[in-house]
């Protein structure tokens, strides 16, 4: 295998989404790295990767010719392409299983044809379930969802190129990632900064006391960066988190300090197959990679914020 910080080029699978999308601009300006970017735009927006910035791919991640395409010549690949989020997985396994664990394995296999020798998978804290405890790399997963499951698929693959193929494939748990370009999202932040810009109520599902380890995009895209060129890393699982535990309660607080304003809060039951508490242990990705988490939650909920006021004040 070729020195790791040989790197020319990457390929960012699911690159016009909200992480897609910030990591484009992070690597640009971080790196010398010729940027491509494969996407089907079911969620992702086009007008999130202009021409500038990448050579846009527009179709599936896991389509065999397009992989070909988007694979040629280039020297690493980080897979955020993925069906998204717990309940969509709880409503349809089978969706989530083709868009997830097995586009995984067949975008691992096209590199390994290919010869693309770095891989940096996005997992996520849904591989490990409700640990009852703070999250580690080294709990026995217990994934309470299919998309749980599907991402621990996902990282065993990547520890099983590792080992057979001398790939340097990373797999990382990314927390609770927030930060601009997220207005299509539904989770926790996207949701009440628009209920809260437009005056609306903030719906929480559950007693509020449920907590998350709230990441900065631009943190996490350097823990991405450090993923791709340490060779520490090869073959390796970290958890790319801040440590910090947060309150849904905590989080509509510190969301109405950013926006100046107070809103009406409305109950629902708790949903299932969700994680009640979370918080991640970050010393491993701290030892091994030197990683930092620099954002503090405030000022990145202000920075969220301002991006989200500007493009809801802008004309339709």
């Amino acid at each position: 295998m070729g020195h790791l910080d040989g790197i020319r080029s990457v390929l960012i699978t699911g690159g016009c989404g909200f992480i897609g999308a910030n990591l484009v601009r992070f690597l640009r300006a971080e790196t010398p790295w010729e940027v491509r970017v494969l996407d089907n735009l079911r969620t992702g927006r086009r007008e999130y990767v202009t021409d500038d910035l990448a050579q846009v791919h527009e179709a599936d991640a896991g389509d065999a010719d397009a992989l070909r395409t988007a694979l040629d010549g280039v020297d690493a690949v980080v897979h955020l392409a993925s069906t998204t989020g717990v309940l969509p997985s709880v409503e349809d396994p089978a969706m989530d299983f083709d868009g997830n664990p097995a586009t995984t394995f067949r975008i691992l296999d096209a590199c390994r044809r290919s010869g693309t020798e770095r891989f940096v998978f996005a997992s996520s804290g849904a591989a490990l379930g409700d640990a009852g405890t703070v999250l580690h790399e080294n709990l026995p997963p217990r994934p309470l969802s299919p998309y749980g499951a599907g991402k621990l698929a996902g990282e065993a693959y990547c520890a099983a190129f590792a080992g057979s193929f001398d790939m340097h494939t990373v797999a990382l748990r990314f927390s609770n990632v927030y930060g601009p370009f997220s207005m299509h999202k539904q989770n926790a932040i996207p949701n009440f900064i628009k209920a809260l810009l437009r005056r609306e109520a903030i719906e929480i599902f559950g007693d509020g006391q449920q907590s998350r380890d709230f990441i900065y995009v631009d943190d996490l895209c350097r823990g991405i960066m450090l993923a791709l060129t340490s060779p520490a890393a090869k073959g390796e699982v970290f958890q790319l988190a801040t440590g910090i535990e947060t309150t849904i309660a905590e989080l509509v607080t510190l969301i109405g300090d950013a926006v100046g304003s107070d809103q009406e809060i409305v109950y629902h039951p708790r949903r299932s197959g969700e994680v009640y508490k979370s918080r991640a242990d970050i010393s491993k990705v701290t030892g091994t990679l030197g990683y930092e988490p620099n954002v503090p939650l405030s000022e990145g909920l202000s920075r969220t914020v301002e991006w989200y006021r500007d493009r809801l004040a802008a004309p339709a």
